[in-house]
């Protein structure tokens, strides 16, 4: 495999990869607006569990549509590795979620839409070496 058609293939994924987080951060950011504004759910608590819904949503996707290791989606340990790389981000996003609003006072909302570039970079990063790799990489 030259590095050109590895370049090429990396930038396909990471564009189709970053479509999938746009489809996800519009579904999240729509429910954690829901949690927190209407539902008066502790931000916290209301990122956790958009982001657990967000985490089997952009799975399917990603599985099918971006990496595509098998052509059957696999909800057993590619599945398990996803959510366990998602449990870890989704833990460095409340941490660093958490320690930025007590430490500035600045609204969450805007705190993780700064936050969001980081995440993608770590989701793209698991996924793409560690989770839904495909056997021959």
């Amino acid at each position: 495999m030259s590095v050109d058609y590895w370049v090429k293939n990396l930038r396909l994924e990471f564009s189709k990869f970053t479509l999938v987080g746009g489809v996800n951060f519009v579904f999240t950011f729509i429910l954690f607006y829901l949690c927190v504004r209407i539902l008066k759910i502790n931000y916290l608590v209301a990122i956790v569990l958009v982001s657990l819904l967000g985490m089997v949503l952009t799975y399917c996707l990603n599985h099918s549509w971006v990496f595509k290791p098998e052509d059957k989606l696999d909800f057993k340990s590619r599945f398990l590795k996803y959510l366990f790389s998602g449990f870890l981000s989704i833990g460095l996003n409340v941490l660093a979620l958490h320690y930025v609003v007590s430490k500035t006072g600045f609204d969450p909302f805007y705190v993780q839409i700064a936050l969001i570039p980081l995440i993608v970079v770590f989701n793209f990063s698991t996924a793409k070496f560690w989770s839904l790799r495909r056997k021959t990489e």
